[in-house]
């Protein structure tokens, strides 16, 4: 760590010949490269989805100008809600550890970036899922509405049937008309199945969850704005049901003064958005101790922010209509899954739910990959929250393998292609997480850049000082503490010294940029690459090749694959 001087000063009302001055006397040299801005992410690939499902991630995002991110994070929560717990899997060859497809994520972006637009492609799916599912109860619902409407009248005609057999003395006929009014039930109309649930109160949300148990899909715009209610001290027992739903087997119960007992067993999806600044003050917080500190941010497995596209070209097309005939046909077939046709239950089963397992090279894919993922969790070297977050993926990669072995069409068990593009998924989202949580352990970085640049175009005639800054509102930089932070990370790095200034009062300090600084990082920026689209890891079968399975750090074994 650099030294930064500090040097009592004469009086703060200074004329600009002093601010020259005093910046002259203090000794410079080459600064060190500042930390990249966001750490890289891997980007994303068109095989990390199956065909039916990639070709239209990649028409919305051509046409939305966005990261195809975006839309593919989407589907595949999306894809989660549609099997819900309908149908699970069981990761290993002979323990009973149930893992159903449920699954939470958020895309991350500037407003600019269309994140909400993009996302909506994956909610036309299940609002047709919904749509179908009515439609074809139609005739029933009908023909409900129409016995319930003549039930009152049949009540009242055997009413009067009976007096009138009783005023005759006939006895038996009078207890006839009374057993078919017994028989008389309030005419319940057929529920299709509903998958998606807005914002709601939790108690709407189980009560919605009984009637339909395979599960619910939560679309929340603004998670943020979710998040911080949830932190409330009187949502304290909401959250705690937010956690148990995410596991997706859990029985759930709201025992609320005035609305009775609500119970329920399902499992609820949620995806939403997230400005960047919004997701790692709420995520720095929580790794702080706040109350955001008991899993909820760690749930958010299907968390991308990926690169902003640097590029915009105006995109005015009508949709790929053959990908939107396969999307539509792909979440159809997830929808329309026979669960005890192609699962299968045993004595040792307690959930009730049917399962699938892994064919023999999968499972050799999966058993390897979790041996090395548990080891470099056990390791102790990854930051607590990080390591939290990490250790939700143990159910994550099973969980994808079954929904893209599923929307793929295949039959019989799991396989090794959809459990290798598990795995890449994985490797994907751990490089978006790691952004994430660096971010939100040192905010700092994010600033120090655009701060730089700004304070070298500075008037050379005016003290840089902290409230200064803060009161500019410059993106980020509101607050002194913030400002206070990444002025010393600019310190630390050699791009800036700061000056104490006795006032006579309460000292003040004055900070001065290199005077170099410009042609540094001119320099330095010329020398970067660009972030490469994937990690050094290249080599990836997915959908659409065949190849090898390398794992990473201290990775014990590569796994062949023959597909």
């Amino acid at each position: 760590m650099r030294d930064t001087p500090e040097i009592e000063t004469l009086p703060a009302h200074i004329d600009a010949d002093e601010v020259e001055r005093r910046a002259r006397e203090l000794e410079w040299s080459d600064p060190d490269e500042l930390p990249d801005e966001l750490p890289t992410v891997m980007a994303y690939r068109s095989e990390l989805l199956p065909r039916s499902v990639g070709a239209a991630v990649d028409d919305i995002a051509e046409r939305m100008q966005c990261p195809p991110d975006y839309p593919a994070a989407s589907m595949l929560v999306a894809m989660a809600a549609v099997v819900g717990c309908r149908l699970g899997i069981r990761p290993r060859r002979y323990d009973d550890w149930l893992v159903v497809p449920n699954l939470w994520g958020c895309v991350v972006g500037r407003p600019s970036l269309k994140k909400t637009p993009a996302t909506k492609g994956a909610e036309r799916q299940l609002r047709h899922i919904e749509a179908r599912a009515r439609e074809a109860l139609q005739s029933d619902i009908d023909d409900a509405e129409l016995d319930a409407v003549l039930l009152p009248e049949q009540r009242k005609l055997l009413e009067q049937q009976i007096k009138a057999a009783l005023k005759k003395g006939d006895e038996e006929t009078a207890r006839n008309h009374a057993a078919a009014l017994q028989d008389l039930q309030e005419v319940q109309p057929p529920e299709p199945r509903r998958i998606i649930a807005k914002e709601c109160s939790i108690q709407k949300l189980i009560e919605m969850l009984g009637r339909h148990p395979g599960g619910m899909m939560l679309f929340v715009d603004e998670l943020l704005g979710w998040m911080r209610k949830l932190d409330r001290d009187d949502q304290g027992g909401v959250r705690q049901i937010y956690l148990s739903l995410w596991n997706g087997t859990e029985v759930v119960n709201d025992d609320t003064i005035g609305r009775g007992e609500l119970t329920a067993r399902g499992c609820v999806s949620l995806f939403g958005c997230f400005t960047p600044g919004g997701l790692t003050s709420y995520v720095s917080a929580a790794i702080r101790g706040g109350r955001g500190d008991d899993g909820l941010v760690q749930r958010l497995q299907i968390c991308v922010w990926p690169d902003s596209p640097k590029d915009y070209k105006s995109v005015d097309r009508w949709p790929d209509n053959q990908a939107k005939i396969q999307l539509r046909e792909t979440f159809e077939r997830l929808a329309d899954i026979d669960a005890q046709a192609v699962g299968e239950l045993d004595r040792y089963d307690e959930d009730g739910i049917p399962f699938m397992r892994f064919d023999a090279d999968a499972q050799g894919l999966f058993d390897a990959w979790d041996l090395n993922h548990q080891r470099r969790l056990r390791a102790g070297d990854l930051p607590e929250a990080f390591e939290s977050h990490l250790s939700k993926y143990a159910s994550m990669v099973p969980s994808i393998a079954l929904l893209l072995h599923l929307a793929s069409g295949d039959e019989g068990a799991v396989s090794a292609t959809a459990t290798q593009t598990a795995i890449r998924w994985a490797e994907y989202l751990e490089s978006h997480a790691q952004r994430l949580y660096a971010v939100a352990t040192s905010p700092q970085r994010q600033h120090a850049g655009p701060l730089l640049r700004r304070l070298i175009d500075w008037p050379k005639d005016k003290p840089i000082r902290t409230s200064v800054i803060a009161k500019r509102g410059w993106s980020g930089l509101a607050s002194t503490e913030v400002v206070d932070e990444t002025l010393a990370l600019l310190a630390e790095a050699g791009w800036a010294q700061s000056v104490r200034v006795n006032t006579g009062g309460r000292p003040t300090t004055d900070w001065f940029v290199h005077p170099d600084a410009a042609n540094f990082l001119q320099n330095y920026q010329r020398e970067t690459t660009k972030t490469p689209e994937t990690t050094p890891n290249e080599t990836f079968g997915g959908f659409d090749g065949s190849g090898l399975v390398r794992f990473p750090d201290n990775g014990v074994c590569d796994v062949e694959v023959i597909v």
